[in-house]
């Protein structure tokens, strides 16, 4: 459970100040510059942004995970979120969300607009905030790359629902049930490209990524669409009479030559719609490209497949990402010859000098030592990865993204900040007992009384800021203490009541080598003392 409504309202009074940019960093963070040009990323919402803040999140990102670029989803299609999982792991105000309907959470210029409009959310406190631009306001101000992406359902399906022309059609004239859009309907067309000039034209972000499959992997006689009045009006446009093969597939799917024409018309409209794309971001805006996020790891070889050839959409392409969550299913690493596959096929498809990047899934059933073994596989790969994403910032847990920082420092990523300090289940525990919160995937340790975890510090003596990640439940008010070669360093109560995992820093404390580092934890009613980590941040000298 998440707080009670008066104790939303004290946070989200609290969080009023997002609507402008946050930009304060309180540590060493890693930003990219001239020489730095392996990009870390990951994306973020709007919800999100208002339940943490920018601030917030930004730490995070640059000190857990070492991220240097960052995009929004500005137009997200209708999904349960975290992804598969049952509750955000430290999100402060909500367990979940429901994304709505490929609603947009930017200001349009609708002047830009034809018969399709945009639609704003809903909710009153998404429509009233430029959320695009808050992120950018506030990633810039870190010294961040940023990017904004467009979602496969780029149109609400319902208005597509409420529009049956603009609908894809099946071989014998039905709409297709996933309620797909043409992209051969002018009007349709028109929308996609303006949304993209949009945002091109009127935010400054380095690409706009997209996973635009805009066809199904069907077969003809299972719906494979589509055959439009449109697309065969475009079709005869390019010389093929696909007005004439409709009766002759219904009869023979796998007739020839008219499958093949079929099939190829799918791919030259995907490739023709990438190409519109591209050239009205460049128009809009010289600095930015098109970005695919391949999503299907046999789009590349397959060129039938959904209707996207990588190798054709390429020169329209300024990077690719590989949507690749494998370490989310838990997998070990011996089942990372799908990853191999994929980074070798994508390559080869587009060419030696594109920026190639490699998803990594720190979220789910995925664990430290999987993601590490995870990153290694992609950055050891020949085929040269230009940066790792971090697959998806909302669901992975603390403990998760430092394990992907990690995995960059052993792979031998250069410029990144290291992370001193322990996981408080590695510690010698004194009535503390380690446990794995199942929900959010992370580890720690608990008490039901007072329980105390300690170890000696190994690292040179300096100022240190210092900071502690905890638990902290509905339940109670239970206690912290920080004891520095057994001097008390900092105190404070478990009483924000969020229950998720949560963070505080304590500055300008001296830490010596050889001081006894000790966490007690003092529980209080029924919540117990719950922590995960103990980290030093030390100042410059």
């Amino acid at each position: 459970m998440k707080p009670s409504l008066l104790t939303i309202l004290a946070l989200v009074c609290g969080l009023l100040a997002q609507t402008e940019a946050q930009t304060t960093a309180w540590k060493p963070v890693w930003k990219p510059d001239s020489t730095s040009e392996f990009e870390v990323g990951t994306q973020i919402r709007a919800w999100t942004i208002k339940d943490e803040g920018m601030t917030t999140i930004l730490d995070n990102m640059q000190s857990m995970a070492g991220v240097n670029n960052l995009y929004m989803v500005v137009v997200m299609h209708q999904e349960h979120r975290p992804f598969q999982a049952p509750e955000f792991p430290h999100n402060p105000v909500r367990d979940v969300w429901n994304a709505e309907d490929s609603r947009v959470t930017f200001f349009p210029d609708m002047k830009r607009y034809g018969k399709i409009k945009p639609l704003l959310s809903d909710h009153k406190w998404i429509r009233d905030t430029d959320w695009l631009q808050l992120m950018v306001d506030s990633a810039r101000a870190r010294g961040l790359r940023v990017g904004a992406e467009v979602s496969h359902f780029p149109i609400p399906k319902e208005l597509v629902r409420a529009n049956p022309d603009w609908q894809q059609k099946k071989i014998n004239g039905e709409s297709w049930s996933e309620v797909r859009f043409c992209p051969n309907h002018p009007d349709t067309c028109e929308y996609v490209i303006a949304l993209f000039g949009d945002i091109a034209a009127n935010y400054d972000v380095d690409y706009i990524q997209t996973c635009q499959y805009l066809f199904n992997d069907k077969d003809i006689d299972e719906g494979g669409t589509c055959f439009c009045r449109y697309c065969i009006v475009e079709a005869r446009r390019t010389g093929f009479d696909l007005e004439a093969a409709i009766p002759v597939l219904k009869k023979n799917k796998d007739a020839q030559p008219e499958r093949d024409k079929w099939l190829a018309f799918r791919r030259d409209s995907t490739t023709r719609l990438y190409g519109q794309i591209s050239e009205k971001i460049k128009q809009e805006n010289p600095k930015c490209h098109l970005r695919l996020n391949d999503v299907f790891p046999w789009s590349g070889e397959d060129t039938m497949s959904f209707g996207l050839d990588i190798g054709a959409v390429a020169p329209y392409l300024g990077s690719v990402v590989n949507q690749d969550h494998q370490e989310q299913r838990g997998r070990t690493n011996e089942t990372f010859d799908l990853r191999k596959n994929w980074l070798k096929t994508n390559r080869n498809l587009i060419g030696p000098d594109k920026p190639l990047i490699c998803g990594i899934a720190p979220r789910m059933n995925a664990f430290p030592e999987l993601v590490r073994a995870g990153i290694r596989v992609a950055l050891e790969h020949p085929a040269k990865v230009n940066g790792l994403a971090l697959k998806h910032y909302d669901g992975a847990s603390f403990s998760l993204m430092r394990a992907f920082k990690q995995g960059m420092t052993e792979a031998g990523v250069q410029g990144l900040p290291p992370t001193i300090g322990k996981e408080v289940e590695e510690m010698k525990l004194d009535n503390y007992a380690r446990f794995k919160e199942e929900l959010v995937e992370e580890w720690g340790v608990e008490t039901n009384g007072t329980g105390k975890a300690t170890y000696t510090f190994s690292e040179p003596s300096g100022i240190y800021d210092i900071r502690i990640t905890y638990f902290d439940e509905e339940d109670g008010r239970s206690q912290i203490t920080l004891l520095i070669a057994g001097q008390e360093r900092a105190l404070f109560k478990l009483a924000e009541d969020t229950d998720c995992w949560r963070w505080r820093i304590f500055e300008n404390i001296q830490v010596n080598k050889g001081d006894e580092i000790a966490l007690v934890g003092k529980a209080d009613r029924k919540e117990q003392a719950k922590l995960d980590y103990i980290e030093f941040i030390r100042h410059a000298d």
